[in-house]
């Protein structure tokens, strides 16, 4: 959940991003030949600007990257629109990495809206995958979907939590000011990833947790399987 921000305050330069990267990220594993494209779903009021330095970092480890722009604040909305934006560029295949309630958009479209499109890896940065109840206070269309008793949670968390052949990885940061442990993990078989320095809306341009993204969109688990 991230307020529109009119810049980046507090980015990053570019070169210091991706040398504190460097130096405190977990090492990944050695990029593919020919690496899937990388879909950034920015969370609750956010926009693409707040992937800025994640989208430098990825860049300057070879990968294709976009930053979604999503209209509205309802998940299965935008779950249409990461649909309508990866069919637009023609890709097949997908890696998403989604911050925040941008998560669970990204996992709505991966487990009922994907189709033929292979998503080959999940990430979600402090996505409160089974809900907050301060969400409970929103209307449904307007962040209330992440409430835990909203049908549509009771939807996306019935059955399989981590489907098919996806590399699914969740990233929580103990200094998250919002969504706790218990809701930001995913059962079944997803890599869990905890760090300790960011809060909620700093995840996306956190150096550390840029490597752990670079590593999981490789499908590398640096952290433990839940």
């Amino acid at each position: 959940m991230r307020s529109r921000r009119s810049g980046m305050t507090g980015r990053l330069a570019i070169a210091a991003a991706v040398l504190a990267a460097i130096a405190v990220a977990p090492v990944a594993s050695a990029a593919p030949a020919d690496p899937d494209p990388i879909l950034l779903v920015h969370g609750y009021r956010g926009d693409p600007a707040t992937w800025a330095d994640m989208k430098t970092f990825l860049e300057s480890n070879g990968r294709t990257v976009e930053a979604i722009d999503l209209a509205t604040e309802d998940n299965v909305k935008n779950a249409e629109a990461i649909a309508a934006f990866i069919n637009g560029k023609g890709w097949t295949k997908v890696d998403l990495v989604g911050q925040s309630m941008g998560g669970l958009s990204a996992r709505h479209f991966t487990k009922a809206l994907r189709r033929s499109i292979v998503v080959d890896s999940y990430t979600s940065l402090g996505t409160p995958q089974y809900g907050i109840w301060s969400a409970c206070l929103l209307p449904v269309s307007y962040g209330g979907q992440m409430c835990p008793s909203s049908s549509f949670l009771r939807t996306l968390n019935k059955g399989d939590d981590t489907p098919g052949t996806t590399a699914w990885t969740t990233i929580y940061s103990t200094n998250d000011e919002f969504v706790p442990n218990s809701s930001s993990r995913l059962d079944g078989g997803a890599c869990f990833i905890q760090v300790s320095e960011p809060r909620h809306n700093d995840m996306d341009n956190d150096a550390t947790v840029m490597g752990h993204v670079l590593a999981s969109v490789d499908r590398t688990c640096t952290g433990v399987f839940k």
